[in-house]
């Protein structure tokens, strides 16, 4: 079942924050560093009381994964005024990978951008993470920026 998160999910959702967190940790230990679990409660819990914000979960009696998404009014002068569904986060359970789920879930985050009034969704990906990217681009995403760094 697709819904929207409440308070008293944030302890799962906290889980496969911290479990989407450790993946970034080996991936770029360079950039990310591990933290206590407590911690992304608390983010979480900070997400859940923002305006223009939800997280959208996929609860098949236990919350195997979810979507933090902003709603973001683009309104300048060298742009098209539009709403975007901007996905902070992106995560499934390491468990529950490749079965459908992420799938269903960005059908459920589709359909809320366009209850919202949203014309597009947009998210960013880690170019370390390769799973993420194809399953994305499997979905129907493209790629519209790129961010490069160089250390020095």
């Amino acid at each position: 079942m697709m819904r929207k998160a409440v308070q008293s999910d944030v302890e799962q959702l906290a889980q496969i924050a911290f479990e989407l967190h450790e993946l970034h940790v080996r991936g770029d230990p360079t950039d990310f560093r591990s933290m206590p679990q407590e911690y992304f409660k608390d983010r979480l819990e900070e997400y859940l009381q923002g305006k223009d914000q939800s997280i959208l979960v996929n609860d098949d009696g236990t919350i195997n994964a979810y979507a933090a998404v902003k709603i973001i009014n683009i309104d300048e002068p060298t742009k098209y005024p539009r709403r975007v569904c901007m996905v902070d986060c992106f995560a499934v359970r390491e468990c529950c990978r490749r079965q459908g789920v992420g799938t269903k879930l960005m059908e459920y985050v589709k359909r809320y951008g366009e209850e919202q009034g949203c014309t597009a969704i947009q998210l960013g990906v880690k170019a370390f993470n390769k799973n993420a990217y194809n399953f994305y681009k499997s979905i129907g995403f493209n790629d519209r920026n790129v961010i490069m760094d160089m250390k020095i």
